[in-house]
């Protein structure tokens, strides 16, 4: 398999602009990675893209399932006709929809694909999930019958199979996995002659999946985290830890925002944030977070935050043998880091960033 490439920082520019290593080289310790992913759509998503290009991104993450490639391929293709940046600096990521398991329809969709993004290969594809549903039309994402999902008993095996060989063909570079857990993942790499060179999974202060992620960091899988921040909503305050007096004491502390201080923590804990961003200046908040790093108190504080309910469950498919998540919600929240006892600073215990009580969560 051709490997995957990865984003990293430029070290002699102070302005801290990414870029992409190239060939075997991977990040090296101490180096920073973040990319941009769009589930944003028509005009909204061509603009937030040119922006990003504009701002220094050079990773983006779609989705067939975000109906969004031609826009995202339309806005690459415009800013490398202006000279803004090449193909060969863009590392586009993009993935293989449930609808499509079939090894047959792997070949086609993924042709299809690169039609809508108007480009001839693509640098990383995801197998976006392991339960395969039914394939009806390329139109109908979730097939419907008397209100259940239609799924199909394809094995995931046979699908990744499948991927390996548009490797082999030249319309990927390097292929992965998306929302697959420990025991998935080693089924992959005992059932196949590839190992994912990606696992995009969700990850956020609160809940870090630190098994999942040590498990990955082992066998040399880049996890990216999808839904960074816990998905934040003002009106409900939640997750608590985004809006508690401990974190306003951070963005005080480090001048900078909410969002910036998680990826930042993010990023030191060894996994690919993948922010959601359409308005300009969120985006260039986004990437600029590597002047800055968390004192190691601040960073045990969000480690040691109460670990919360997963966000993005598919509990609609729940049922499935491949389904992947803990299907005994309450049995995955324990404290996945065995930091909650660390001693902290006395401005810490004086205002920590896990404010459940005072908030009712």
């Amino acid at each position: 398999m051709i490997p995957s490439r990865y984003l990293t920082t430029c070290d002699d520019d102070n302005s801290r602009v990414a870029m992409i290593l190239g060939g075997d080289q991977r990040p090296l310790r101490g180096e920073s990675t973040i990319l941009i992913y769009f589930q944003l759509r028509g005009f909204q998503c061509t603009s937030a893209v040119h922006c990003a290009v504009e701002t220094g991104f050079r990773h983006f993450d779609t989705a067939y399932y975000y109906e969004n490639e031609k826009d995202v391929g339309e806005a690459l293709r415009t800013q490398i006709k202006m000279g803004n940046i090449s193909r060969e600096n863009i590392f586009l990521t993009t993935k293989l929809w449930n609808t499509h398991h079939d090894p047959r329809d792997v070949r086609r969709i993924c042709e299809q694909q690169l039609k809508l993004l108007g480009f001839t290969y693509i640098d990383l594809y995801l197998l976006h999930f392991p339960v395969g549903y039914k394939h009806m039309c390329d139109e109908i994402l979730k097939p419907m019958s008397d209100g259940k999902l239609q799924t199909t008993d394809v094995d995931y095996i046979d699908t990744w199979n499948a991927m390996e060989e548009l490797v082999k063909l030249g319309m990927v570079r390097s292929i992965g996995l998306s929302n697959f857990n420990m025991e998935q993942v080693q089924r992959v790499i005992q059932c196949s002659s590839s190992k994912p060179v990606v696992n995009q999974v969700e990850v956020w202060p609160g809940f870090l999946q630190k098994d999942l992620v040590d498990y990955c960091r082992y066998n040399g899988i880049v996890v990216t985290a999808y839904s960074p921040f816990g998905q934040p909503n003002r009106e409900n305050h939640s997750p608590t830890y985004f809006f508690s007096e401990g974190m306003k004491r951070l963005v005080k502390k480090y001048k900078k925002t909410s969002g910036q201080i998680v990826l930042r923590f993010l990023v030191d804990y060894g996994v690919v944030p993948i922010p959601k961003a359409a308005n300009p200046l969120h985006i260039s908040q986004n990437l600029n977070i590597f002047d800055f790093k968390l004192d190691d108190s601040d960073t045990r504080a969000l480690l040691g935050i109460k670990p919360k309910k997963r966000i993005v469950k598919y509990d609609i498919v729940k049922e499935h043998p491949f389904y992947p998540f803990e299907r005994d919600e309450e049995s995955q929240y324990q404290d996945v880091n065995n930091l909650q006892n660390v001693p902290l600073a006395r401005e810490q215990r004086e205002s920590t960033l896990n404010d459940d009580d005072q908030r009712g969560e």
